[in-house]
């Protein structure tokens, strides 16, 4: 589903990525781990179409998609959620996520037109929030919600496409433990249910062991490891760099 070959990014001559190599298998979970400032986020990037790579190349489903902008590439089947939630937190659920199915369809420019008059980008998100648990709170503002909420908004509004990989920057960040526990069960729930691709970067280990079939680790711009979570947190060199921490 996605094949990233030979990339390098480098910031004012310092390597933020040296050669990273990425597989990622259809209907796989796949994490991609390390400790700060392991090159995480710039490979993210990089992905998404935010830094064009120095070298080497990005393939979603075989297409090649280095350095195309990110509406492209969202354009082109991968769903995005940052660890910063992206709703407009003055502006209701439902038009947050209204607005994020009309995008896909290239209607965001029409501003004067009222959101209630477009009925079926408006079902589509209903649709979409009741996948996500949140069918009872679509008319409440997005600031009036707690964390967990705001982030199951955020991956609504990634769904917005039906992308065939979606990609999750820390999804646990900021959360509690039993909300991190719950958001753990919404993930595994959602996405293998609707047989999604899913790459995702995460600091909390148990959470990586629990939803990944396969791990990649980075670490000073590299790829260190790549395993079943098993080999991974059996690895000598894994332990040492990352969940020694």
């Amino acid at each position: 589903m996605l094949a990233v070959s030979g990339v390098r990014k480098n910031f004012y001559g310092f390597t933020a990525l040296d050669g990273v190599e990425l597989h990622v298998e259809p209907g796989s979970f796949h994490a991609l781990v390390g400790p700060n400032g392991a090159g995480k986020t710039t490979l993210f990037n990089v992905i998404v179409g935010r830094y064009r790579p120095d070298a080497g190349e990005v393939r979603l489903a075989g297409k090649r998609i280095t350095g195309w902008p990110t509406h492209r590439v969202v354009r082109s089947g991968l769903g995005i959620s940052f660890q910063r939630a992206q709703a407009f937190l003055s502006m209701s659920v439902l038009d947050n996520v209204t607005l994020a199915v009309l995008a896909q369809e290239g209607l965001t420019r029409n501003g004067l037109r009222p959101l209630a008059n477009f009925p079926e980008a408006r079902s589509k998100a209903r649709e979409l929030l009741d996948w996500v648990g949140l069918e009872e709170r679509t008319h409440e503002p997005a600031e009036s919600l707690p964390l967990g909420d705001l982030k199951r908004v955020d991956i609504a509004m990634a769904l917005a496409g039906m992308p065939r990989l979606l990609l999750l920057d820390e999804p646990l960040a900021g959360l509690s433990r039993s909300e991190r526990r719950e958001m753990v069960r919404f993930i595994e729930e959602l996405l293998r249910g609707l047989g999604l691709t899913l790459l995702f970067t995460e600091h909390d280990t148990e959470a990586v062991l629990r939803l990944a079939d396969r791990i990649t680790v980075l670490h000073q711009g590299r790829v260190l490891a790549e395993g079943t979570p098993d080999e991974i947190k059996n690895d000598a060199r894994v332990i040492e760099a990352f969940l020694g921490e």
